[in-house]
């Protein structure tokens, strides 16, 4: 993992949930176009091939868990999940509707909050006597961990990861997964992250949201750790300076020491683009002055960087499909 390959644990456990299927992985390997040289000689598989697999068994099984749930969860239900979030002011309100979706259909993997003086637990529930090699459990770990990194604009540490099940054989993969103890025989599946993270504000848009779905969530596993991303080094710079100082993006570059050609190779290999993070961090702003200040939609506007109201009105109900005077009037009792 730490080059960005999949190892063959990885790989493996999803083929079995194919055969459960009834489905032959063969003919799931060779629709994905994945034949015996995509392997590395250890058997892992580049990101890009890995990636094509994950969509491959998804599509072809209409089943996003695997097989490795009682009942199939139907393809295009994570994006679903997705849109009906986007429009979140918090990632603990975005979480909490994740879970009221998901509540609607039986037996799927559930995920709910609970919130201490310090910290904050995301625990994950599903039927693990489907999921023999904890497969399952894994994906549903990172990808939410992933996930709220993503909704909030910045890598969240991990306090804390607990399993239900005794260490896998595959357990020395779990630092490059989580890049902190795992404590195994809990009680729980769940992520301990710092509460400020649940209050975080989502600073993603259905547009940036749409940029995601289309390589992620199968791709998740294959993706860089949000701590050492260049989207977040470039979030962060951004999110330092005012609306109206924020470079282009070769000034960018710049400040991060390297070629305007090899950050904007970068953040595509990330699923984004430089327009797409200053835009997202823009949002971010406006949504943290329209829920947190009493300045008018005007004096917003000009903060986050537009020299007329009407633009920031039209850029806004694009970013989110919502106008910013219907976002402030909906966020300002939560």
């Amino acid at each position: 993992m730490a080059s960005f390959s999949i190892p063959p644990a990885f790989i493996d456990a999803p083929l079995k949930g194919v055969e459960r299927h009834g489905f032959d992985r063969d003919l799931i390997l060779n629709e994905a176009g994945i034949g015996p040289d995509s392997f590395n000689t250890d058997g892992s598989l580049a990101p890009e091939s890995y990636a094509r697999l994950m969509l491959t068994i998804w599509r072809q099984t209409n089943d996003e868990a695997m097989g490795l749930n009682p009942q199939p969860v139907v393809f295009r239900t994570f994006a679903m999940m997705g849109r009906s979030i986007i429009t979140c002011a918090t990632l603990e309100h975005a979480i909490r509707r994740a879970s009221s979706f998901y509540r609607l259909q039986p037996h799927s993997p559930q995920i709910t909050v609970e919130k201490g003086e310090h910290r904050a637990r995301l625990l994950i529930t599903h039927e693990s006597d489907y999921d023999p090699d904890h497969f399952l459990s894994e994906s549903l770990l990172v990808i939410w961990h992933r996930f709220c990194s993503w909704l909030i604009g910045r890598g969240i540490p991990l306090l804390k990861v607990e399993c239900p099940y005794a260490p896998p054989g595959h357990v020395s993969l779990y630092d490059d997964l989580f890049a902190t103890p795992v404590t195994f025989n809990c009680d729980s599946l769940s992520l301990t992250i710092p509460l400020q993270a649940i209050h975080a504000p989502v600073v993603q848009s259905a547009t940036s949201l749409e940029e995601f779905l289309g390589h992620s969530p199968a791709d998740i596993l294959a993706r860089p750790n949000p701590h050492e991303s260049t989207s977040a080094k470039v979030r962060h710079a951004l999110m330092s300076l005012a609306s109206d100082q924020m470079p282009d993006l070769t000034g960018m570059a710049d400040t991060l020491s390297v070629s305007g050609a090899t950050l904007r190779r970068r953040l595509r290999q990330e699923g984004t683009t430089y327009q797409t993070i200053k835009d997202n961090v823009r949002l971010m702003e406006a949504k943290r002055l329209l829920t947190g200040s009493e300045l008018s939609i005007a004096d917003i506007a000009v903060a986050s960087g537009f020299s007329e109201t009407s633009a920031f009105t039209r850029a806004f109900s694009r970013w989110t499909g919502d106008s910013p005077a219907n976002f402030r009037r909906r966020n300002s009792s939560r």
